[in-house]
């Protein structure tokens, strides 16, 4: 073959490895931009529900201690109508303070349905039970029993472990 036809062949050879190099290197650049991207927004989710469970947690550490505080007032409000009337939470209660109660513990149902960890909500759950239960026990000494042990065990425990699930959340 004539010299030109091979530079002819040569030029068609070479623009046709540019091209794929170039086509490649476009792919290449596109593949790991989607990539870059997916994972900047996988992150940015994870953070959104990292900040949504932080609230959340803080926002339990606040409920708690105000549910406690208002179960432990109504039940020494029981305790002095029982002085008076000799009947076990038969006489009306304060209504401000058993309205705050109502509205605290609907508090504390809606944002244990956000926790996401499974054994906290649990915990959770038995907390508003239990500080149910002492105001509708059937004696003195059984509301007495299930408060101590409400603030005694539950509480404590309980705030530790909003501690340990906020730390976990701000240290990731």
């Amino acid at each position: 073959m004539e010299p030109a036809t091979w530079g002819f062949i040569g030029t068609i050879v070479g623009t046709i490895v540019g091209a794929s190099a170039s086509i490649y290197t476009t792919y290449l650049n596109g593949k790991n931009t989607a990539s870059i991207q997916n994972k900047s927004e996988a992150f940015k989710r994870e953070e959104l529900f990292r900040e949504f469970q932080r609230d959340n947690y803080l926002k339990l550490q606040e409920i708690i201690p105000k549910i406690i505080r208002l179960t432990n007032l109504l039940l020494l409000e029981d305790k002095e109508n029982y002085r008076k009337t000799r009947e076990w939470q038969k006489a009306s209660v304060n209504s401000e303070n058993d309205n705050n109660l109502m509205n605290e513990l609907r508090k504390l149902s809606i944002y244990t349905e956000r926790v996401d960890n499974t054994d906290l909500r649990e915990e959770l759950k038995k907390i508003k039970t239990k500080a149910g239960k002492v105001l509708m026990t059937s004696s003195w000494s059984e509301s007495d029993l299930i408060m101590s042990d409400l603030i005694k065990n539950d509480y404590d425990r309980i705030m530790e472990n909003l501690g340990i699930e906020l730390r976990k959340n701000y240290k990731n």
